[in-house]
């Protein structure tokens, strides 16, 4: 009742507006219009649709009309006059009963109300979004194509893609959106007749506007204009869909048959539909096969360019929705065109980041890694890329020996190839260490060292050691892994090196060691210039520049910069470059330097690169202290061999840099006091040669040191006196006498078992005299070392230290006894040590002169050694002349004689007569042979002469018993060969 009375007002209310605007001769003043239009729109928007209203509402329409108020320029006006048509349209549909020149400037008035909405900010924004959503929801626009508006309509369609913005609600670009596919589908309905909207013969020049602007945002356009097309096409019917299905199906299989300019660009419309709306496409998307296998190069390259972008849409998967492309797609990685692989390669990125652990990824790892042998270096360059960048996604997802085929591509023989593979390896490798903190893999670890092997690449200068110390400083680790984490990662590396790995780290770290030092010896010639002449300066100047500039990549314009920073006057430079080798916070002190410098200097970039190669930025103080208790306090990992690999880069870098051990020597002694640890000929060579330059006491690591001389190579043991002696001073005098009793004891236990000899076992024999022999010499090193410490003292009236100032030789040759020199003809090698240099330290007590009688009973034994090497020389001369009687087949019995005269054991140990030496000669020799060597002792033993058959025989014995210990001779030294390399 209610709602009837309201509409009977609402009547009478438009009908009085009608008739007072009708009367009205001129149009009213803005406010008196604002007013009466309010009205009418309130009173309008009570109507239902009622055909029976035209009469009540015809006297208003005219009036507006006959008033000019549809081209009213007031905003106000303008936007309630264009709503109170859309109310009387409404009420009054489907025909509302306007001329067509009503319509059109009805239309106009709303397409330049519509042109205003982008004005997102403007007061009356929200007026108008609710008008054009009016508009949509009464869907009357579609009348503007019975009253023949179709321009109207285009230039409708350019203002709604001109007015959309990004800021705008999603409801403004919906309503948009459905009036533009509305008045689509019914234009389209108009044809009864197969979608040919893009050739010559037909053309819609609306679908163009949509898919021109959906074009602009692949062409790096931004704004609403992409909303909204892509709202139209996700909106359209099905027979929207199927024109453009159709268009570009032509476009992929004949595109010359079409006349639209948009074919040029069809991938890229294809693209953006399928990124929108796929399920337009699920009939086009199997067609581009025909593109993979056309033979036009540039086609092919297109289409794999169009599928990476396919591949990279994330919730897609054409691997598994259109299987059959992707086998067309997996073939492209063996195409005949380099420049196809390079596209495949990228398509298999695109997919596998996209989904990797979706269908299809195992086989796009299988192309990359058969990618990585092409005979194209850009596309292994490419393969070695992708496969790192695939890695990085996620730690462990790519295969060990994916990796190491990558590592491979180090030992390129293309230069490009070798630096884009350190390159992408080091990236690859920081990203390991950041995600991976604690869980150390192999195949990872493998980069490291094979970057190593780098050194040895003599083509290129960027893999020199002098380049390669910037990368094992600067690249290797990310900047946020610490110094613990580091440490761990060099264990284990360090496990995995080989004698080369060693090398090439030792020359890294030699170089660097040579380059402080140097600069080192220049500074201190610029602060004692005035002492020294000129021509000495300079002469040492050039000298030190060459050296240096050596040790850079590029010799020659580092030698140049020398000479620039040696003519630089500022003393505080020379000053931080002094503090930086000797200062411990040398960080700091660089950056003051290059601070002071300032990056515009040309000697920035020099003095930045040489201030990197002075630090010690590859292994610190820190690192060593890691190490040791690594080495001190982890027993898990004992009888390992990361057990002795520790060991190896401790030495290693210890030797380079002593001055790293000050801070750790309390650990180090604990390391030595160790006795599970293994022998280190490189550790044992640190403390021989450094010792005297650290706080370690001999009595901290004698036990080791002894341990080493009685149970180690003779090599080892060498150097473990020699390091003892380095080690050596005032308080360690219970030690001389210790050890010249040791000697003496060596002694007499050789005499002995040369005495055993005739009835033990040959193998036994062989061995002791070997361990004899080898304590003998390290004996003997010792005791040449204190006569020469002796005679110092006596001359320089004070106390005397030993210490090693030079390096220990690390190449010992081992013979297995006298026997082995007289049958292979090889002389041993010399056991001394190093030159021996000597400070005011240690202080001999009154067991010295027994030290030296205990000495020459020593050398009197060598010298009963020489002599047996000298007996048994002849002795085999003597067999050699016997061995020519059997070819002849003639022995005579005096002969015979003479040989067993000469070889008869008797033993004296009072005296030492010719007679005996002789004798005892043979003894030395035939206690080194094995079993076949007593049988022919026991041969030259009889009394009782043979005739020349028998003595045949006996001699090819001999022979076959001389032969036989030739070979177990060498089968001794091979064995003790092996045990020293290892």
């Amino acid at each position: 009742m209610a709602a009837a009375e309201s509409e009977a007002e609402a009547q009478q209310l438009i009908s009085r507006l009608g008739k007072q605007l009708k009367a009205s001769k001129t149009c009213p003043n803005k406010d008196s219009l604002v007013k009466l239009l309010k009205e009418a729109v309130i009173a309008l928007g009570k109507f239902k649709q009622l055909k029976s209203l035209n009469s009540v509402i015809q006297p208003l329409s005219d009036s507006l009309v006959k008033h000019g108020l549809l081209q009213h320029r007031d905003k106000d006006i303008r936007i309630l006059v264009a709503t109170c048509f859309c109310e009387i349209i409404r009420v009054l549909a489907p025909d509302p009963g306007f001329s067509d020149d009503v319509f059109r400037d009805i239309f106009k008035l709303l397409q330049s109300i519509f042109a205003e909405t982008g004005d997102y900010q403007s007061p009356y924004f929200s007026r108008r979004v609710k008008l054009l959503e009016t508009v949509a929801k009464l869907n009357f626009c579609v009348l503007m194509l019975d009253v023949g508006c179709e321009d109207l309509i285009l230039k409708m369609f350019k203002i709604f893609f001109s007015a959309a913005r990004e800021q705008h609600p999603q409801s403004v670009i919906n309503a948009m959106s459905s009036i533009m596919a509305r008045i689509l589908e019914d234009k389209l309905e108009e044809k009864d007749l197969e979608p040919l909207i893009f050739q010559e013969k037909f053309s819609e020049p609306l679908l163009d506007v949509i898919i021109q602007n959906l074009l602009k945002e692949s062409k790096g356009g931004s704004g609403g204009f992409a909303r909204l097309a892509v709202s139209v096409i996700q909106n359209c019917n099905e027979k929207l869909e199927r024109c453009i299905c159709t268009f570009l199906r032509s476009c992929i299989l004949n595109r010359e048959s079409i006349g639209s300019e948009l074919k040029e660009w069809y991938h890229d419309i294809l693209y953006e539909i399928f990124r929108s709306a796929p399920q337009m496409l699920v009939s086009v998307i199997p067609s581009l096969s025909h593109e993979l296998l056309t033979d036009q190069v540039d086609v092919r390259i297109k289409a794999l360019n169009l599928l990476r972008k396919c591949f990279s849409l994330p919730g897609h998967n054409i691997a598994e929705e259109y299987h059959n492309l992707f086998m067309d797609f997996l073939n492209r990685f063996t195409d005949k065109s380099a420049e196809v692989r390079l596209c495949a390669l990228s398509c298999g990125k695109a997919l596998y980041t996209n989904n990797p652990s979706g269908t299809g990824s195992s086989q796009i790892l299988t192309e990359l890694e058969s990618r990585l042998l092409d005979f194209d270096d850009r596309v292994r360059m490419q393969a070695v890329s992708i496969v790192c960048d695939v890695a990085r996604l996620q730690i462990g997802s790519v295969t060990n020996e994916l990796i190491s085929q990558v590592a491979d591509r180090l030992r390129d023989k293309k230069v490009s190839v070798r630096k884009k593979a350190l390159q992408k390896l080091l990236e690859l490798y920081q990203d390991y260490c950041t995600k991976c903190v604690g869980d150390i893999k192999m195949h990872f670890e493998q980069i490291p060292c094979k970057i190593l092997m780098l050194c040895y690449d003599k083509d290129c200068k960027e893999f020199r050691p002098q380049s390669l110390e910037y990368v094992l400083a600067e690249d290797l680790f990310p900047v946020s892994l610490s110094v613990e984490g580091r440490t761990n990662h060099w264990i284990f590396l360090s496990s995995l090196f080989t004698p080369l790995h060693v090398n090439a780290l030792n020359a890294i770290l030699s170089q660097k060691r040579r380059l402080r030092n140097a600069l080192q010896a220049y500074l201190h010639l610029r602060v004692h210039k005035e002492e020294i002449g000129s021509d000495e300066m300079e002469r040492n100047t050039k000298a030190l520049f060459k050296k240096m500039s050596a040790l850079f990549p590029d010799p020659a314009e580092a030698e140049e910069c020398f000479y620039k920073l040696n003519q630089v006057n500022d003393n505080d430079i020379f000053k931080m470059l002094a503090d930086m080798i000797n200062v411990g916070d040398a960080l700091s002190t660089r950056d003051n330097l290059l601070r002071k410098i300032g990056d515009q200097s040309p000697l920035f970039e020099f003095l930045r690169l040489l201030s990197s190669k002075c630090l010690l930025n590859i292994f610190s103080s820190r690192h060593v202290s890691c190490i040791l208790d690594h080495l001190t306090f982890d027993k898990s990992i004992r009888n390992t061999k990361l057990d002795y690999s520790p060991l190896l880069l401790l030495s290693a870098i210890i030797s380079a840099f002593p001055s790293l051990l000050r801070s750790s020597e309390e650990k180090f002694r604990q390391l030595l006091a160790d006795e599970d640890i293994p022998f280190n000929e490189q550790l044992i060579q640190f403390l021989a040669k450094e010792g005297s330059n650290i706080s370690i006491k001999l009595s901290d690591c004698y036990n080791f040191l002894e341990r080493v001389r009685l149970e180690g190579t003779q090599a080892e043991a060498k150097l473990a006196v020699s390091a003892i002696a380095a080690l050596s001073d005032s308080s360690e005098e219970v030690i001389v006498p210790n050890l010249c009793k040791t000697s003496c004891t060596i002694k007499k236990h050789s005499e002995q078992c040369l005495k055993s000899s005739l009835t033990s076992d040959a193998n036994k024999s062989a061995n002791s005299n070997l361990t004899l022999s080898k304590s003998a010499d390290a004996s003997r090193i010792w005791i040449e070392g204190l006569q020469k410490t002796s005679h110092q003292e006596v001359h320089s009236g004070g106390t005397v230290e030993v210490h090693n100032e030079s390096s220990v030789d690390n190449q010992h040759e081992i013979h297995a006894s006298v026997i082995s020199e007289s049958i292979m003809s090889k002389e041993r090698v010399g056991s001394s040590c190093d030159s021996v240099a000597t400070k005011p330290t240690l202080g001999l007590k009154e067991d010295f002169p027994s030290c030296l009688q205990e000495r020459d009973m020593n050398m009197t034994y060598n010298s009963n050694t020489d002599k047996v090497a000298k007996l048994s020389t002849a002795n085999h001369k003597k067999v050699n002349l016997a061995k020519e009687n059997k070819d002849k087949g003639e022995a005579s019995d005096v002969e015979h004689r003479q040989m067993r005269a000469s070889t008869h054991y008797r033993w004296n140990d009072g005296e030492n007569s010719s007679v005996h030496s002789k004798r005892e000669t043979s003894g030395a020799c035939d206690s080194d042979c094995e079993g076949n060597s007593l049988k022919k002792t026991k041969f030259f033993a009889e009394e009782i002469p043979l005739p020349a058959a028998e003595n045949t025989k006996k001699i090819r014995r001999s022979k076959v018993a001389a032969s036989k210990a030739i070979n177990v001779n060498k089968d001794m030294i091979a064995r003790r060969t092996r045990r020293q390399k290892v």
